[in-house]
């Protein structure tokens, strides 16, 4: 006679294969959060691409007129960045985007999507662009005013909820909103920043005052919730981790 299970061992590795599957899924992200994370962490590496290879320090203008002259002296301002944020119009509507500052008037304020209201199509010379689809690297679009790209023109991968369902952003623990906007910020050298030199985007600080400017220094990290309260289960939240040298990595919320 052939050796055989009996019933009673049948039932104890269906219990055991049942209880191995459901640990299992706990730690399994939702397919469309870990979409959102793992296209963060490439657009992350892409901003720092970006900025490694793309000097703009000019320690002299080139012309006497005022752009030229802000050009020079506010080089640092025109570094690579990502910026996450939420539509004012819209406030359940997260998105990101990356650019390089563009002076375009006589003021040091040259923020060209930050703060200060663009001049008409002004983002076609600031916004990154996706090197295989050459759609403009940012998740809010204009079809009407052009102050932002047109919507057939921007890769709707930046917006994380339209895309991907996200509800929450905590950037280092503070919750991404329309008035709670964050940066990362690269220079050509890999360091990495949390704004541009200013308090208030106000003042003429030295790039590389310690007290004005955040030089990172310790690991911080993005998560990602599908909850608006970021209650989250763990499949219902991701955490992407960036660390003083630029590296950039995924992991469970904590």
């Amino acid at each position: 006679m052939k050796p055989s299970f009996t019933l009673l061992e049948l039932v104890i590795v269906i219990i055991i294969i049942g209880i191995l599957a459901s640990t299992i899924s706990v730690f399994i992200p939702n397919n469309n959060l870990r979409l959102a994370a793992d296209n963060l962490v490439k657009n992350i590496r892409f901003t720092e691409s970006l900025a490694l290879k793309d000097d703009k320090y000019q320690p002299f203008p080139e012309d006497n007129n005022s752009v030229e002259q802000n050009r020079s002296k506010y080089w640092f301002k025109q570094w690579w960045q990502i910026r996450f944020t939420q539509n004012r119009n819209n406030p359940k509507d997260l998105w990101y985007e990356i650019f390089s500052d563009v002076p375009f008037d006589n003021s040091y304020n040259f923020d060209k999507v930050g703060n200060y209201p663009p001049k008409e199509n002004i983002w076609n010379v600031g916004y990154a662009k996706n090197p295989l689809t050459n759609k403009y690297l940012t998740g809010k679009c204009d079809d009407v005013n052009h102050n932002y790209p047109p919507c057939n023109k921007i890769d709707h991968n930046l917006n994380l909820t339209q895309k991907y369902g996200i509800k929450e952003i905590l950037f280092n623990g503070s919750k991404i909103s329309s008035s709670n906007s964050k940066r990362l910020i690269f220079d050509n050298y890999g360091n990495v920043f949390l704004n541009e030199g200013q308090k208030g985007d106000g003042g003429d600080i030295n790039p590389l005052d310690k007290d004005n400017r955040d030089l990172l220094t310790k690991n911080i990290n993005i998560k990602l919730c599908l909850d608006s309260s970021c209650k989250y289960q763990k499949n219902r939240c991701l955490q992407v981790n960036i660390t003083p040298t630029g590296y950039v990595y995924i992991s469970q919320c904590k």
